[in-house]
């Protein structure tokens, strides 16, 4: 999954319409934030699990919203005619369910509301219905930035106060995304401020320091 920075802004930076700016509170106005993810492959699939906290429904329209935890698995496997089932451990507890079939994204998905798992690991197993029907395991480890959402949020207020105070005025009352998204050894924090208007202004950057390495505006 190592792709080159360059590839990296234009995928996380085109993925979403999301924006902002505000002199304080910012905390209180992120609608999503997707903190750390869990990643394994094997010879010929690969699964990804993402925890976050976001709103429901969930519609980038401007307005922050309740947040309520949210954990999804995806998987790319092989044969996309079978059903498959999920089973993990997370918290002492086992949770799982049918996975759906995404025919846009091609790969299967499972989503429950969870707290957030604290295991570095997770043990994944994806397992077909039916007699010799194939199963997977992926041992997934975990991955995040250092930054807490707090320190991102006061970097990006601290060092692109003006391109928000040009997107937003002295006041932005519209909501933020935030999703961790690491690509290969890299990790990125992508930061969207989503206006009222249907304006968005984001920003990536790094979930290690804050460095902002790219940013977006769509208007």
């Amino acid at each position: 999954m190592k792709r080159s920075l360059l590839a990296a802004l234009s995928v996380l930076l085109g993925a979403a319409a999301l924006c902002g700016c505000a002199d304080e509170g910012l905390g209180a106005l992120v609608s999503e934030y997707r903190s750390a993810v869990w990643y394994a492959e094997t010879e010929n699939a690969s699964l990804q699990a993402e925890f976050s906290k976001r709103e429901y429904p969930y519609t980038a329209d401007g307005i922050a919203s309740e947040t309520s935890d949210y954990f999804e698995v995806r998987a790319e496997l092989p044969d996309s005619t079978l059903t498959y089932t999920l089973t993990f451990t997370a918290g002492g507890k086992e949770w799982g369910g049918e996975m759906n079939y995404d025919s846009v994204r091609r790969e299967f998905s499972y989503s429950v509301s969870m707290p957030a798992p604290s295991e570095e690991t997770i043990d994944f197993t994806v397992a077909a219905e039916g007699e010799g029907a194939p199963s997977y395991t992926f041992r997934a480890q975990r991955s995040a930035g250092k930054l807490s959402l707090d320190e991102l949020l006061a970097s990006i207020q601290k060092t692109q106060a003006e391109a928000l105070k040009e997107f937003a005025g002295e006041k932005f009352t519209g909501e933020i995304y935030v999703r961790y998204a690491p690509r290969g050894d890299r990790k990125f924090f992508y930061a969207a401020f989503i206006g009222r208007d249907g304006r968005t202004l984001s920003f990536l950057a790094d979930a290690d320091t804050g460095e902002v390495l790219a940013s977006r505006l769509q208007p």
